[in-house]
């Protein structure tokens, strides 16, 4: 594997995102979908904040994300938030429903404005039995999302609090420092809430484990911003699984 290939793999595996790049990783394109999109059985256009899925809910299908950001969310009893991933435009959402038909165990809701391509689990089989590169497509996105809820539960069982905050920060620097092409002072917009939402913690956990990298002199924040100063030491931080620092908190 190239180098470059291998950094890419390494940090978007442990990243919520599902982008083109994501794609890109795995040598998938999404334009092979828009041959199919006009005969998708329905095409909605979602307002920010509005419902694709909500939990107990058994899709019957598949969809194509054309436009926008959907996020899945994970909801506790006390009304706590962890966030499972976020589908970007040119990716699908719902493939594991082609599979099964359990109930989800999570909602969708759009990030911003979205238009999303449904496609019906019949209609989304027979077009897989004759398109390898669509049946292709399918197969990664699945094992891409497997690797991550893997890394998560790595994360949960294995690693502390500022490991984990850590690998977060660097998963989403390195898609920020990609897209920007900036390699210092990297911004992430992510209010200490957003982040604990990620990760399924309280917000104050987030807030104390942030200064122990700021004391680093690893990150820097400032209302909803988090500025990464030396992604070395971030990614070191992030990737390292003995105890770190005295003082951490859990």
């Amino acid at each position: 594997m190239k180098i470059e290939n291998k950094e890419l793999t390494e940090y978007l595996t442990t990243s919520l995102l599902f982008d083109s790049t994501t794609l890109g990783s795995v040598g998938l394109n999404s334009t092979i979908w828009e041959k199919y999109l006009p005969f998708s059985c329905e095409k909605k256009d979602l307002a920010k904040g509005e419902y694709l899925l909500h939990v107990g809910e058994v899709l019957q299908g598949v969809y194509f994300v054309k436009k926008g950001k959907i996020r899945s969310n994970l909801l506790g009893e006390d009304g706590s938030i962890k966030i499972l991933s976020i589908t970007h435009e040119g990716c699908i959402f719902g493939e594991q429903f082609i599979f099964h038909e359990q109930p989800s165990l999570y909602e969708a809701v759009a990030l911003e404005d979205a238009k999303v391509y449904f496609f019906e689990k019949q209609q989304i089989i027979k077009i897989m039995q004759k398109d390898f590169e669509i049946n292709m497509f399918i197969i990664k996105s699945l094992a891409l999302k497997s690797r991550n809820l893997a890394c998560q539960i790595e994360d949960i069982s294995l690693r502390n609090i500022v490991q984990s905050i850590s690998r977060i920060l660097y998963a989403l620097c390195c898609h920020e420092a990609r897209n920007k092409k900036i390699t210092k002072n990297i911004p992430i917009r992510l209010s200490h809430q957003d982040l604990a939402n990620l990760l399924g913690i309280h917000r104050v956990s987030v807030t104390k484990n942030l200064n122990i990298l700021k004391r680093q002199g690893i990150i820097d924040y400032k209302y909803e911003k988090i500025i990464v100063k030396d992604v070395p030491k971030l990614k070191n931080m992030a990737y390292l699984f003995e105890p770190l620092l005295n003082g951490v908190d859990e």
